[in-house]
């Protein structure tokens, strides 16, 4: 069996399609399944990932979703093999013409597409089973809510815990925003006597200006891309996140969160996150000082909060999405 993976990353869009896409392929690599991504543009430290898994991928010049990217698409791809998509670029009429050729997997995050022919759809969120995917799929092999969500085996393992407790932040890929400074600054106010971990992936535009603010302000440590996020991740008292992937990701790990939505698509978060929730996108929360406060002054309802989130994320969502594709044929 071979997968082939058409998904972005990005500093405009992200790493967030790809990181979830990047999970789903490790299970299949690690199931001897074949894995080809095609992609527009990409990290180095994004292709650097793909070496470690055993993943191939290929250039396309075609704009992502597009009439002429379907078309070549079809070049590319053999009749017959797995596609998983995961762009919101793509339309209808997109999926039509992909699953007439191909066992078609969706990643999709809000069911607004009529109709969505595929023959698998993947969405982890917890509000996922109340959305229209029956109506607007019937015949799709539907994977939703936590039981699905996708999470790389680095965060399934047991690291030494480290000598110092400290808070962790990170906002994806990239942080277009630019909201990692802005949470360190407010970190150092409300919870002074914290180590601070930033955690930054490789498409972040604002290295230089916090690697110069890590330098000015003790207790501020900056983790550029690491190898593995879970191993930087282990041991914190909290976790404050952007609303996405990491969330189910903090949860598999056992570890309290504050969920920040920071774009329109992670509003579903507001009510359907195991973990407290903030709404960054028309500026920094005003309540984000008191909530801090609230949540490091009570280490039992930051334990009863993480134990919460675990229990509905056991980390094995990967491996049912690949059951679920092999299952095909």
């Amino acid at each position: 069996m071979r997968m082939w993976v058409r998904t972005e990353a990005s500093t405009r869009i992200g790493l967030g399609h790809f990181m979830r896409c990047f999970a789903i392929a490790e299970e299949a690599c690690h199931h001897e399944i074949e894995v080809v991504f095609l992609l527009n543009e990409a990290p180095n430290a994004a292709i650097a990932r793909l070496q470690t898994i055993g993943a191939k991928w290929r250039w396309m010049e075609t704009r992502i979703g597009s009439p002429e990217d379907i078309v070549a698409i079809k070049t590319v791809v053999p009749k017959g093999d797995v596609l998983l998509l995961d762009s919101y670029a793509f339309d209808a009429d997109s999926y039509d013409r992909l699953s007439a050729d191909y066992y078609l997997a969706v990643m999709d995050d809000l069911a607004d597409v009529r109709q969505l022919k595929a023959h698998l759809i993947v969405n982890a969120a917890g509000s996922a089973v109340d959305l229209a995917y029956v109506d607007i799929a019937p015949e799709a092999t539907l994977c939703l809510g936590p039981d699905y969500a996708q999470i790389r085996r680095e965060f399934r393992r047991h690291y030494p815990a480290p000598r110092r407790p400290h808070i962790a932040v990170m906002f994806g890929g990239s942080d277009p925003k630019g909201l990692t400074a802005t949470c360190a600054e407010a970190l150092l106010e409300s919870a002074p006597a914290m180590d601070i971990r930033l955690i930054v992936g490789p498409a972040n535009a604002n290295v230089d200006a916090l690697r110069q603010l890590c330098a000015e302000r003790a207790g501020l440590k900056l983790y550029l891309s690491p190898d593995n996020v879970a191993e930087v991740l282990t041991g914190a008292e909290l976790v404050v996140t952007a609303a996405g992937g990491s969330v189910g990701e903090i949860a598999a790990m056992n570890l309290a969160a504050l969920v920040m939505v920071v774009v329109d698509n992670q509003v579903a978060a507001l009510t359907s996150s195991p973990f407290p929730v903030l709404d960054a996108r028309d500026g920094w929360p005003a309540d984000f000082a008191l909530t801090i406060e609230a949540l490091m002054g009570d280490a039992d309802m930051r334990r009863e909060i993480a134990a919460r989130a675990h229990g509905l994320i056991d980390g094995k969502g990967c491996e049912r999405i690949i059951k679920a594709i092999r299952s095909h044929g």
